[in-house]
C-alpha cells in the first residue's frame, strides 16, 4: 500500500510538473505572440506615418504648383496672351488633390509623376510671359512714340490754324470796307436840305447820311450790307421795325442798327446815302451815326441838334 500511495504522489508530481512545463511554455508562446503583433502594429503605425508624411508632402506640392498656375494665369491675362491652357491645366490640377487622399498607392505614384508635366507647363509659360512683356513693351514704346509724333503733329496743325486764323482776321481787316466825304445833313419838313452839322430842331425831319465807298484791292466785289446806327444824346440806338430797323452782330454781339441797305460793291469809289425819317422830334443833343459793314466799323460821325 505504501509503495501504490508512493507511485501515484509520484504520477503526480510528473503530471504537475508537465503541466507547469506546459502553462510556462503557452506563456512563452502567448508573450512571443505578443511582441511580434506588437512590433507588426507598430510597424504598420510607422508606414501610416510614412504615408501621411508622403501625402501631406504631395498636397503641399500640389498646392504650390496651383498658386503658381493662378500667378501665371493673372500674368498672361494683363499681357493680353492666352490663357486656356493654363486655366485647363489649373482645373485638372484640382481634380488631381481631390482624388489624391483616397487614390490606391499606384494611383498616387502616377498622379505625382504629372508634377513633372505641370512644370513643364510652368516653365513653358515662363517663356511665354518672357516675350509678351518684350513685344508689350516694345509696343509701349512704339505706342509712346506714336503720341509724341500724334502731338507734335498736333501742336504743328494748332500753330497752322492760329496762323491761318490770324492771316484770315489780317485779310479780313484789311478787306473792311472804309467811308470817305461822310456828311450828314437835315432835311426840313418842306424838303430843303442844310447841312454843317448843327441843326435846329424845327430845320430836322429827316436826316440824310451820304458817304463813298473807298478803294479797297483787298476787298472782293460782291453783295454788300451796310447797317447804320444812330445814337441818341441819351446814348440809345434808335431801333424801329417799322421803319427798317432790326439787330445784327458785332464782335459776337447781338447789336441793334437803325436801318440797312444792300448794295453791290464794285470797288469804284461809289456813293451811298441813307436818308432816314424818325418820324417825331429829334431831342436836343449830339447825335452819333455808326456805319457797318462785314461785322466792322466802316465810318462814324456826328450831328447836333438845337
Amino acid at each position: 500500500m505504501a509503495d501504490q500511495n508512493q507511485e501515484k504522489q509520484g504520477s503526480r508530481k510528473i503530471l504537475l510538473t508537465i503541466f507547469i512545463i506546459v502553462l510556462i511554455a503557452l506563456n512563452g508562446v502567448l508573450l512571443y505572440l505578443n511582441i511580434k503583433n506588437k512590433e507588426e502594429s507598430q510597424q504598420k503605425d510607422v508606414v501610416i506615418q510614412a504615408k501621411d508624411a508622403e501625402l501631406d508632402a504631395n498636397t503641399v506640392k500640389l498646392d504650390s504648383i496651383s498658386r503658381q498656375l493662378d500667378l501665371r494665369i493673372a500674368e498672361v491675362q494683363r499681357l493680353g496672351g492666352d490663357v486656356e491652357s493654363l486655366t485647363a491645366a489649373k482645373a485638372q490640377l484640382e481634380k488631381d488633390k481631390a482624388s489624391l487622399r483616397t487614390a490606391s498607392n499606384a494611383e498616387r505614384r502616377r498622379l505625382m509623376e504629372k508634377v513633372a508635366d505641370y512644370e513643364t507647363l510652368l516653365n513653358a509659360k515662363d517663356e511665354e510671359i518672357a516675350k509678351l512683356k518684350t513685344v508689350n513693351q516694345e509696343l509701349f514704346t512704339e505706342n509712346t512714340t506714336l503720341k509724341t509724333k500724334a502731338n507734335q503733329l498736333n501742336e504743328s496743325i494748332t500753330v497752322i490754324e492760329r496762323d491761318k486764323q490770324a492771316l484770315a482776321e489780317k485779310v479780313a481787316i484789311a478787306a473792311a470796307l472804309k467811308t470817305e466825304n461822310l456828311a450828314i445833313n437835315a432835311i426840313n419838313d418842306k424838303g430843303k436840305e442844310r447841312d454843317g452839322g448843327a441843326y435846329k430842331a424845327r430845320q430836322v425831319d429827316k436826316i440824310k447820311i451820304s458817304f463813298t465807298l473807298a478803294e479797297n484791292k483787298v476787298a472782293e466785289v460782291a453783295a454788300k450790307d451796310i447797317y447804320m446806327r444812330l445814337i441818341e444824346p441819351d446814348g440809345a440806338a434808335l431801333f424801329d421795325l417799322a421803319t427798317g430797323g432790326g439787330t445784327f452782330m458785332v464782335e459776337g454781339k447781338e447789336t441793334f442798327y437803325t436801318a440797312r441797305q444792300e448794295i453791290l460793291f464794285d470797288n469804284t469809289g461809289q456813293k451811298v446815302t441813307f436818308v432816314y425819317d424818325k418820324g417825331n422830334p429829334y431831342k436836343e443833343g449830339k447825335h452819333t451815326v455808326e456805319l457797318y459793314a462785314d461785322g466792322y466799323l466802316i465810318g462814324q460821325g456826328s450831328f447836333v441838334v438845337k
